[in-house]
């Protein structure tokens, strides 16, 4: 996961939900969201994926 305007890389290796990696999953190379990234304590640089604070969608 990339984050563009940190010009960060972000290794996400777990999900909020089944249903937060599927829609990812589907989307085009290359698009653009916003999800909240909560670092993996007992791991280095790796981080779980949460729906953003606006809602469960990533498309609108």
């Amino acid at each position: 996961m990339l984050a563009p305007s940190a010009n960060r890389v972000f290794q996400v290796v777990e999900y909020e939900d089944s249903s937060l990696r599927d829609e990812l999953a589907s989307l085009d190379p290359g698009k653009l969201v916003q999800l909240d990234l909560t670092r993996i304590r007992s791991r280095a640089n790796v981080w779980k994926a949460s729906w953003p604070d606006s809602g469960q969608s990533l498309s609108d």
